[in-house]
């Protein structure tokens, strides 16, 4: 994937929008959950959201001035 058009380059944004708020939701969630298996869940679902908001920040980095 060389180039992104105006189209994919908002859709990465919206992505982008969808995973940062997966983010604060699940850790906002651990942070005030006290059952301890809700609270691992939560983490973990934190841990891989925030793993997909990285290589989606990394994407965006590697496409900078590639937009058609």
């Amino acid at each position: 994937m060389e180039h992104l058009t105006q189209m994919e380059l908002l859709q990465l944004q919206e992505l982008l929008g969808a995973e940062e708020l997966a983010v604060k939701k699940s850790m906002f969630y651990a942070e005030n959950c006290h059952d301890a298996e809700l609270k691992k869940i939560f983490q973990e679902s934190t841990r891989n959201h925030q793993g997909h908001l990285d290589g989606l920040l990394e994407q965006m980095r590697s496409l900078s001035g590639k937009v058609q």
